[in-house]
């Protein structure tokens, strides 16, 4: 997965891999000769960021012999040990990597043994695959074989010049089991059905790897890859599924191929491969008889997302600054709808901004100590219910000017290297850059008016930067435009949500 998804930026920019799983999920059985596969039936719908998994068999015990406590389940193997973490992938691509186990990476598990739910239980997790040691180092490029004495001489001379440091680790692969036990009587036949909910592995640019709690943009765009093997179903019975089935549901997502993607190279942008599956609309079939599961490909979908993902609300409010940290001023305020409801976490309250003197709409935060931002995230309109929000303004596209200090990494214990503040600077997009930031809103309708499908659908300015934090002392938003509203031009927003780190 990893040579695949490096393969996509041949150009040379770094990447990002998201989620460390090694494959999908699998289930595996132990060889059961006596009990024969007469039907599987496998279907994947991709939601987001996530893949759903529903596996229906049906299995023929056509022995004598009954079978009380038959283990049954499936691995999910992934990268490195531990909790999750980011690491570099290389020495010298600066391209990132997530290993470690994250209990997102499964969920919504499920085993049904007929009308009977059964119960399951998952492993500790163990080393499969230790770190393998490998030589890493440009000069090596230039080696001739690597039998040959001359490349033998130089690396010596290399490891005596440069030590450990021409060696590197590939990353270690560790096993967590998703298990039950099955009980099939002598003779008998049974349905089985695994269900599960599994992260898709993506690939991003490093760049571009989501640095804020609220923008999933990037993760709109870039491309995921669902993995899957039949092969280990080739453990019942003689090794074939006398019927067997697939169905790819892609209504939320696009398949990945030259309609859908023109810039990816061609050994990842290969859509669907592994079965001929043919395309219904949105659905993808595949169908057989006798079909040989140890022969089957390894199956993947290459593809990318209709919608954006659901916002993290919880991470989002948890990171919200308290509006007692700062101060606010704006160019004019209807009192009926004071400033104060752009903090009170009530969407279904608005604050109305009126030009000042100048026709000039503006708000301006002034915080009390310099202050770590992420970004801003509001609710653009009057989101107390559709029809308000279409009778009222909202903002079009606004104008930020940031001022305050860029603190270069490391800072992983959150301390601010307060040296850095001598002089006050002004910040754009690039460090000590003098542009403001000009933004056009995307202004869309809200879905529905609970907090999810609002969030959803906010606006958002993102400050941040991978490399450093920033600190500001002060944020100055002129609204440039407006967009008026069917019935009303007063320009409503509903919520400013400051994003801290």
């Amino acid at each position: 997965m990893l040579a695949s998804a490096i393969s996509v930026w041949a150009n040379g920019d770094p990447v990002a891999v998201r989620s460390a799983l090694t494959l999908s999920p699998t289930p595996v059985a132990v060889h059961v000769p006596e009990v024969q596969l007469v039907d599987e039936h496998v279907s994947f719908t991709p939601r987001g960021l996530c893949t759903e998994v529903v596996v229906r068999y049906l299995l023929h015990n056509n022995s004598n012999r009954s079978f009380d406590s038959l283990p049954y389940g499936f691995p999910i193997d992934y990268y490195g040990s531990g909790e999750s973490e980011w690491v570099n992938l290389d020495d010298f691509t600066e391209s990132q990597q997530e290993v470690g186990w994250r209990d997102g990476y499964i969920r919504n598990v499920s085993f049904m043994l007929g009308a009977r739910q059964l119960q399951w239980q998952h492993s500790r997790d163990s080393v499969i695959r230790p770190p393998q040691k490998y030589l890493f180092t440009l000069e090596l490029d230039a080696l001739p074989d690597s039998g040959d004495d001359y490349s033998k001489h130089l690396i010596d001379s290399l490891y005596a010049i440069y030590g450990e440091d021409i060696y590197a680790y590939t990353k270690a692969v560790s096993r967590r089991w998703y298990y039950t036990y099955l009980t099939l009587p002598a003779n008998s036949f049974a349905t089985l059905e695994v269900r599960y909910t599994v992260e898709t592995p993506l690939s991003e640019g490093a760049y571009d790897r989501r640095q804020h709690y609220y923008d999933y943009t990037p993760n709109y765009y870039w491309e995921l890859r669902f993995m899957y093997d039949f092969t280990p179903a080739a453990y019942w019975g003689d090794g074939h599924a006398d019927y067997f089935s697939v169905m790819l549901d892609a209504s939320n997502v696009h398949i990945i191929n030259e309609k859908y993607w023109l810039r990816a190279s061609e050994d990842w942008s290969r859509g669907i491969d592994g079965l001929p599956m043919k395309q219904d609309g949105d659905l993808w079939r595949y169908e057989a008889r006798h079909f040989d599961l140890a022969a089957a490909k390894p199956f993947t979908v290459d593809y990318r997302l209709k919608n954006r993902p659901q916002q993290p609300i919880d991470d989002i409010l948890n990171h919200r600054i308290d509006p007692s940290q700062f101060t606010i001023e704006v160019s004019g305020v209807d009192r009926k709808y004071p400033v104060a409801s752009l903090f009170d976490l009530n969407p279904s309250t608005a604050t109305v901004l009126r030009p000042d003197k100048n026709d000039s709409i503006y708000i301006t935060i002034r915080f009390k100590k310099p202050t770590c931002l992420d970004g801003i995230m509001f609710l653009n309109g009057y989101t107390k219910n559709a029809e308000t929000w279409r009778n009222n303004a909202r903002v079009d596209s606004l104008l930020v000017y940031k001022t305050g200090y860029e603190v270069v990494g490391p800072f992983d214990d959150g301390k601010m290297d307060t040296s850095r503040f001598d002089n006050m600077l002004e910040i754009g997009w690039e460090p000590r850059g003098k542009r403001p930031i000009s933004k056009e809103v995307a202004g869309r309708e809200p879905s529905g008016y609970s907090w999810q499908p609002l969030i959803d659908n906010a606006d958002d300015l993102p400050f941040g930067n991978p490399w450093w934090n920033e600190y500001y002392s002060e944020l100055h938003i002129i609204i440039t435009s407006t967009k008026k509203g069917l019935k009303y031009d007063d320009l409503c927003i509903s919520e400013l949500l400051l994003i801290g780190k």
